[in-house]
C-alpha cells in the first residue's frame, strides 16, 4: 500500500505537475488558483468514493435492536451500505432485502402472517426493519450487523475521519498518485484544455489501484455461496477409493 499523503503534499505535488506556483498552505487560501485546486481536490476525493468501494473505507455497523422499533438513524459517516452483508447475528441467519416500495407496502398492508426472518429497507435515511422485533419474537432483539462505506477520506490529527479537507496535515486516504492525477484531469476539464492525455493518465492509475485493491478470488461459472458445514464441497477433487 501507498503511504498516504497530507493535504498540502498533494496540492503541491499537483501544482508542480501543472507547473504552477506551489502553495505553502491549505489553509486561509487568498489567490484564486490555490482555491481552485483545493475545492478540485475535495470534489475529486468525494467523487472517487462513488466509483469504487475502496478497502480503506469499508466499516462494520453492529447495533442491538429496539422492542417494537422498526426504523434506526444509519451512520453519519454511512456513503452506501455493502450488498449481501446485511445479518441478524443472533439468528445466524442473512436479512433479506433490500425490498422496494412496492414490496414493502404489501408486507406492511396486506394480510400476511408474522414473519420468521426480518426484511429490510433503506428510506428516509433510515434502516427500516419489518417485523419490528416484537415481545412475540424468539429472542425479542437481535443483533445486527451490516457492512458499509464511509465518506470519510480525510483524517484529521485527532483521527476524526470527515469528508472535507481543512487543514495542511490532514491525511488523505487515497493512493496519493491517484488523486494527484485525477485533480490534473479535473483541472483540465474545467480550464477547457484537451483531456485525453490527463485522462489515460488517470485511468491507467485508476484500472491497476482497482484490480489490486483487495486481491482476486477464482472465478467461477456458476458462482454460489458454500455452506460453513461438512458435505460434498468438503472433499477435494481426486480419485478415492471408496470401498476400502
Amino acid at each position: 500500500m501507498a503511504q498516504y499523503w497530507t493535504a498540502l503534499q498533494v496540492l503541491t505535488q499537483v501544482a508542480g505537475e501543472l507547473g504552477l506556483p506551489q502553495p505553502t498552505t491549505v489553509t486561509g487560501l487568498s489567490d484564486v488558483q490555490s482555491i481552485q485546486l483545493l475545492s478540485l481536490l475535495n470534489s475529486g476525493g468525494n467523487e472517487l468514493m462513488l466509483y469504487y468501494p475502496w478497502e480503506q473505507f469499508l466499516k462494520d455497523w453492529t447495533f442491538d435492536t429496539v422492542f417494537d422499533q422498526s426504523d434506526y438513524d444509519l451512520p453519519v459517516d454511512c456513503n452506501y451500505l455493502v450488498d449481501q452483508t446485511q445479518w441478524d447475528k443472533t439468528n445466524r441467519w442473512p436479512l433479506l432485502g433490500p425490498k422496494s416500495a412496492q414490496e414493502w407496502a404489501w408486507l406492511k398492508n396486506s394480510l400476511i402472517a408474522t414473519l420468521p426472518r426480518m426484511r429490510y429497507r433503506i428510506a428516509s435515511n433510515k434502516f427500516m426493519l419489518y417485523p419490528a422485533p416484537s415481545a412475540q419474537g424468539s429472542p425479542p432483539t437481535h443483533t445486527l450487523n451490516i457492512q458499509y462505506i464511509s465518506t470519510g477520506w480525510v483524517k484529521r490529527a485527532s483521527g476524526e475521519v470527515t469528508d472535507l479537507i481543512s487543514l495542511d496535515g490532514d491525511t488523505l486516504l487515497y493512493n496519493p498518485w491517484l488523486l494527484v492525477k485525477f485533480v490534473k484531469f479535473k483541472f483540465y476539464e474545467l480550464k477547457g484544455f484537451a483531456t485525453t492525455g490527463v485522462n489515460a493518465d488517470f485511468m491507467r492509475v485508476f484500472d491497476n489501484l482497482t484490480g489490486k485493491d483487495t486481491g482476486a478470488k477464482i472465478l467461477s461459472l456458476s458462482p454460489q455461496m458454500i455452506s460453513p458445514y461438512i458435505g460434498p464441497w468438503s472433499v477435494p477433487d481426486g480419485s478415492w477409493n471408496i470401498y476400502g
